[in-house]
Order: C-alpha cells, then sequence, then structure tokens
C-alpha cells in the first residue's frame, strides 16, 4: 500500500489518485488530526483512517510518496508556546522519522535523491556545470561590491511566512535601500523572453513555457495565484535535455520541477523543486502528465512490493 502524507487542500494528490487504484493508497492529511488515528511501536506501526476505517501497517506499506504535509491555518504561538503548536510539531517530526525509516528500507518514491538532499544554494553551485546561473549573494551586515551596480531581485531560501497573509516573492529591489541587519539572498536579474518549466519524471520530460511580459511580477507563482494558467507543452533541445539530465545524474533526484528563464535561445537556471507543484500545468490530464506521475508511482511501487517479498 502506498502511503501519502499531504494535507487535506493539496489538489495534486487529489488529481493523482485518480490515477491510482484507491484500494493500494493510503492518504494521511496532517491538517485533519481528528480523522485518523495512529500506533507506532517497537514492533511495527498502525495508522487507521476513522472516516473510510481504512488502515496501513507495516505489513501492507510498501511505498512511501511524500507530498505536503503542511498547515494552511497559521496560529499565533505565545512567547512561551502553546498546545497547538507543540501538537502540530509532534506529528511533523513522527512525519520526518517516518519518512527517514523508509528511506533507510528503499521505500521512498520520486522524492528523494540518491545522494543527498541539495538545497537551493547548492543546487546553483552545481547547476554552473549545466546551464547559464546568474550571480548571486547571500549576506549579512555589509553589501557586497558586486550588488552596488545593476539590476537585482531579492528570493528567499524558505517559505517562512513575514506577516498575516505575506509571503515572500521574488522581486527587483535596490540593494542600498535593504536593511543589512537582515539576511539577504539576490540573484541578479535575467532578463528573458519566457519562463520554461520541466517536470522530470524517472528520465523523461514534460516542458511547458510562458512569455515573461505575461506576468505583472517577477515571480510567476503569484501571478498564478491571482489568474491560474495553463502553459502551453513546449519543445527542449537536445542540449537541454542532456543538461536536464547530467544535472539529475548528479544530484541523485528521480523526480523535480525545474524553473528556467529562457534568454537568447539559452536556459538559465533559476532551481529545482523536489516535490514542487505541477499538476497545474495539465489538470485535465489532456497531455498525459498526471498519468506520467501515476505511472511512475506505480512502477516503483510494484518493485518495492516485489523487494520486500
Amino acid at each position: 500500500m502506498i502511503f501519502i502524507p499531504t494535507c487535506s487542500q493539496d489538489t495534486t494528490t487529489d488529481l493523482v489518485m485518480k490515477e491510482l487504484n484507491p484500494e493500494t493508497v493510503f492518504r494521511f492529511n496532517i491538517d485533519k488530526p481528528d480523522d485518523f488515528t495512529w500506533d507506532f511501536h517497537s514492533k511495527g506501526f498502525c495508522i487507521i483512517d476513522k472516516i473510510s476505517n481504512k488502515n496501513i501497517t507495516e505489513k501492507t506499506l510498501t511505498s512511501f510518496y511524500l507530498r505536503k504535509p503542511m498547515y494552511f491555518d497559521p496560529i499565533d504561538i505565545p512567547k512561551y508556546g502553546s498546545v497547538e503548536n507543540w501538537r502540530r510539531e509532534e506529528t511533523e517530526e513522527l512525519l520526518k522519522e517516518f519518512y527517514r525509516e523508509c528511506q533507510s528500507r528503499g521505500l521512498v518514491s520520486l522524492i528523494k535523491s540518491k545522494n543527498t538532499h541539495y538545497g537551493k544554494l547548492r543546487q546553483l553551485l552545481t547547476a554552473t556545470k549545466y546551464f547559464h546561473v546568474a550571480p548571486w549573494h547571500f549576506f549579512h551586515g555589509e553589501l557586497p561590491n558586486e550588488l552596488k551596480n545593476g539590476k537585482w531581485v531579492v528570493k528567499s531560501l524558505t517559505q517562512t511566512p513575514i506577516g498575516e497573509g505575506k509571503v515572500f516573492f521574488v522581486k527587483e529591489v535596490d540593494p542600498k535601500l535593504l536593511d543589512l541587519s537582515y539576511p539577504w539572498f539576490m540573484q541578479e536579474r535575467i532578463d528573458g523572453e519566457e519562463e520554461v518549466t520541466v517536470v522530470y519524471i524517472d528520465g523523461k520530460m514534460y516542458a511547458a513555457n510562458y512569455p515573461r511580459k505575461a506576468f505583472d511580477t517577477e515571480d510567476s507563482r503569484k501571478s498564478l495565484m491571482e489568474n491560474p494558467t495553463a502553459w502551453p507543452r513546449c519543445e527542449l533541445s537536445k542540449k537541454d535535455e542532456e543538461s536536464i539530465r547530467g544535472f539529475m545524474n548528479e544530484t541523485g533526484y528521480r523526480f523535480g520541477r525545474f524553473d528556467f528563464i529562457r534568454k537568447d535561445g539559452e536556459l538559465w537556471f533559476l532551481e529545482l523543486n523536489p516535490n514542487g507543484q505541477w499538476a497545474w500545468l495539465d489538470e485535465n490530464n489532456e497531455r498525459g502528465l498526471i498519468s506520467m506521475v501515476a505511472d511512475a508511482i506505480k512502477k516503483e511501487d510494484k518493485e518495492h512490493a516485489i523487494s520486500r517479498r
């Protein structure tokens, strides 16, 4: 049985599950704890969905497919903490431990690296071997000389909220106006013609693009949230495909969504999200993207089941 930890608002999981046999999937919504009971112990574990009465145990688990176990309803945490925050962090830590145990047993599907985790900064360093990468700085306390000229955009290493209903989006700013008592991640602005995203699925690639002039912000995520738009599928050159495969082979990832900017016909690397959202590219599965991902999950789950036997 495939264990999918996520949240009740994850529409990507909704779509993928339509392509999977419901009898072989156990979905765990971290934001709905009252819908479940669980017991992890020295001899294994058992999780029960109280709504459907379905259960999963150490004997029936074949794959761990990580999605989005997160809370969309933030809470105000008092100075000395709160019971609700404790409950959430305990549950999150349990899932992290469960994931690591399943990873050690070779049961994790797609969302993993056979090498080690590659954060944004390490990705940028590795990507210089395969793509164009704009200069970047992560700094604090003093403005680097390179940032005193040219155009720069500010980014964030995390998705931590910065206020009620506020998140940190990519934005062009004047570095000289920044408060240097905060840490800043900045990259030189890439004035390209289009944004290109590529979903890499165990050797296969699904590429789509959209003209940059169609976005009213530097961050396409913000535009998509305000005005959801399907991106048309596009072709990649042989060189592009070789570069993507080279990057994935070195990092050890089998799945992920790349973000690029195409400038003068060349790809400029922004990042690889090993577990990013992608279903919006083909919500109705008209081009087969959701089926491609579901087929990869089923194939790997079958391999896990055979291995366990």
